[in-house]
């Protein structure tokens, strides 16, 4: 197999999930090369009222888990809605082996959801020619 070397790639990684009530746990994504996370989109499907309670997370090398997001002092440290999309613009660096993990809790009574893209840019990775390179 050939290989390539790109420059400044930007990635999306999706994470989508059927949660069934009272589950709760996370989901994972290794990251391949050193760059940074840079945007996190929640989408919140109609009918949810806030039951279902999300954190994406970066977690970098010597298992040291980072919030992609800021919470308020004394407050929640989760995002929920209800037929809404909650975008944020975030620079945080990782490095190979960095996971995203992002984190759920459906508190409600019917099966929720799990709708999270997180956008990495890589400043240089190596990956398989593809048709077009």
């Amino acid at each position: 197999m050939n290989y390539e070397q790109l420059n400044n790639v930007s990635k999306t990684y999706v994470f989508r999930k059927t949660i069934t009530p009272g589950d709760s746990g996370y989901i994972d994504a290794e990251l391949s090369a050193h760059g940074f996370v840079k945007a996190v989109k929640i989408r919140f499907a109609a009918g949810e009222n806030g039951t279902l309670h999300i954190r994406p997370t970066v977690v970098i090398p010597q298992d040291i888990p980072i919030d992609l997001l800021a919470y308020a002092q004394g407050g929640d440290k989760y995002v929920s809605g209800d037929d809404e999309t909650v975008s944020s613009d975030v620079k945080f660096e990782i490095e190979n082996h960095a996971l995203l993990r992002v984190w759920y809790d459906n508190t409600g009574i019917g099966n929720s959801f799990l709708n999270v893209d997180i956008e990495v840019e890589y400043f240089s990775i190596v990956e398989p020619t593809n048709i077009i390179g």
